[in-house]
């Protein structure tokens, strides 16, 4: 999913790459750097391109109005992927193992055991 948006000098950045946005301690003018996935270089921005793209961003503090991270609050929000992780963990339990990963599994174990001395060996007993 991409979700571009463009900055008030015309940039287009699409903002499911982003990585950072640091502040330049270079330069006196306050320019940011704008690290992007897969970018090789950090595109330079002015304060009014960062403020934009963080508003985007909707940054968001973690901690409550006390500067207290909130156990209670963190967990209603991971309820969703909580869901999503047991739904995938039922699914790998349910699929069946195919003699060609079981086979694969046994060549794994006797590699292992091969390069550990004896007395130590994990899969053979």
């Amino acid at each position: 999913m991409t979700t571009t948006i463009e900055l008030p000098s015309g940039k287009i950045i699409d903002l499911a790459r982003f990585v950072a946005l640091l502040p330049d301690e270079k330069t006196a003018n306050n320019t940011y750097s704008l690290i992007l996935e897969g970018c090789e270089k950090a595109i330079a921005l002015n304060p009014q391109e960062a403020k934009s793209i963080k508003e985007h961003l909707n940054l968001k503090s973690n901690k409550n109005h006390n500067g207290v991270w909130d156990r209670e609050e963190q967990l209603r929000k991971n309820q969703p992927k909580l869901k999503k992780l047991r739904e995938w963990i039922d699914q790998k339990k349910q699929e069946s193992t195919s003699p060609e990963k079981e086979a694969a599994f046994e060549e794994f174990k006797q590699t292992i055991d091969a390069e550990r001395p004896v007395g130590q060996k994990l899969y053979e007993h």
